[in-house]
């Protein structure tokens, strides 16, 4: 049994290649989307087939080897922190949002009374003019 491979499939330099471009690219504080473009120009593919194969293959690889353990618990840390961050931004934003409601649901209430009133003095107008 004869194994296909695929006319596109990636090799071993290519992936190394797209992996330092892509590297180097963010450790220069460029965009990952900077390195697909280099990247695709070297390698004769689409920024879009870079990128597919970056996230799909490279990027899981490169996260793993790098990432020890005691770094992990820092990561999750300031993951954490990150997210009771946005959520106190989010519950401050609800409050004020809320105030921000009441206040026109007040002004609304207000209005419709004396819209009511209104309504009520020209219908006792036209009655008593008939």
């Amino acid at each position: 049994m004869t194994v296909k491979i695929r006319k596109d499939s990636w090799t071993a330099e290519e992936d190394n290649l797209l992996k330092e471009i892509v590297l180097k690219k963010i450790e220069q504080g460029h965009t990952q989307i900077s390195g697909f473009e280099e990247a695709s120009i070297l390698l004769g593919r689409s920024k879009q087939a870079c990128a597919f194969r970056w996230n799909k293959n490279l990027r899981p690889i490169v996260i793993q080897r790098e990432t020890p353990k005691k770094e992990a618990s820092v990561r999750d840390t300031a993951d954490s922190s990150s997210v009771q961050n946005h959520l106190q931004l989010a519950m401050e934003s609800y409050d004020e949002m809320k105030q921000s409601y009441d206040q026109i649901s007040n002004a609304y209430n207000l209005l419709k009374r004396d819209y009511e009133q209104l309504v009520n003095w020209v219908k006792q107008g036209i009655t008593h003019i008939e």
